[in-house]
């Protein structure tokens, strides 16, 4: 027997059959929220097998298709994360556009939908590799020849993106996984395409000081400030990206997000040599760096490189 279902808003138990809460039209969810699902299957298709991790927008599942075989990593999102019917859509409308990004270096959407209990979930490509976040922490800064490297990778996959008109928004470490190819070296596989949109938490990663989804570390200054993006944006959180596996900080030193922030807004960012002063920066790479971070008065800089093909 399904478990009731609980409105996100109101906090009102409904039977398990139910979809919407008729008083002010949240999208009713599980009552565990998906924290229980281990050894189930969502959507008639996929067998939970373990957890892999979790993070502001939901967590994350290693699952098997029942019928292919085929192992995947389905994300479930929160019930307070995509909770009404025009949240509804606009996941569904961000997923199929994912969905259609299709190259070696983004981690491919399978699937996604709403299951009978009110879970929204996402079934992508399932990486065996690593965070580059993880890498970070463990190892600071990268050398620059594999730095450069995983950023000509997400360049390519970003590339591919903005072509078809989609914007990641949510670009940073967490989102970059690293498999392996058979040689050894670095496969870069970005993940989460447009999943900030479409769970609607871009304005909340800043203003929600307290209930922060995710992190406004890596996000440009057009971005926090409510402008239009389009795909200068993600430049500009790619050189944020390089710019911490360069020297194992980001340009902008602060205490808090918020801070960083303002910062961002306010003043240009810290040159490599400032950082890292142990290594003879070229004057090539800190061209790159400087043009990638473009600061303020321009948010969407004309001076910032126009596309990840051209500089």
């Amino acid at each position: 027997m399904s478990a009731p279902k609980i409105c996100p808003t109101c906090g009102t138990e409904y039977p398990a059959d139910e979809r919407f809460c008729p008083r002010d039209g949240s999208a009713l969810k599980s009552r565990d929220g998906g924290s229980g699902i281990i050894g189930s299957i969502i959507a008639d298709r996929y067998l939970v097998l373990s957890k892999l991790g979790e993070g502001g927008m939901g967590r994350v599942y290693l699952a098997e298709h029942v019928k292919m075989g085929r192992k995947s990593a389905v994300k479930v999102m929160n019930p307070g994360t995509v909770n009404d019917a025009d949240a509804i859509s606009r996941f569904n409308r961000e997923a199929a556009n994912a969905s259609r990004i299709s190259h070696q270096h983004v981690a491919q959407v399978y699937d996604f939908g709403e299951t009978s209990d009110g879970l929204i979930y996402l079934a992508m490509e399932y990486v065996e590799g690593e965070k580059l976040t993880d890498i970070l922490a463990r190892d600071g800064a990268l050398p620059p020849e594999r730095a450069g490297e995983i950023v000509r990778q997400v360049a390519e996959a970003l590339s591919v993106a903005h072509d078809m008109g989609i914007v990641h928004r949510d670009l940073k470490p967490d989102n970059i996984m690293l498999a392996k190819f058979r040689d050894g070296s670095d496969c870069v596989k970005v993940v989460d395409f447009g999943i900030a949109k479409a769970a609607g938490v871009e304005a909340q990663k800043v203003t929600k000081t307290g209930l922060v989804i995710g992190t406004p570390e890596y996000m440009s200054p057009e971005q926090i400030a409510g402008d239009p993006l389009d795909g200068r944006s993600d430049i500009y959180s790619l050189g944020l990206v390089a710019f911490n596996m360069l020297t194992g900080r980001l340009p902008f030193p602060s205490k808090t997000a918020q801070e960083s922030v303002i910062m961002r807004l306010t003043e240009p960012p810290m040159r490599l040599g400032q950082m890292r002063p142990q290594i003879a920066w070229t004057p090539a790479v800190q061209a790159v760096m400087d043009k990638a971070l473009r600061p303020p008065p321009c948010r969407v800089s004309r001076r910032r490189y126009p596309s990840m093909r051209r500089g």
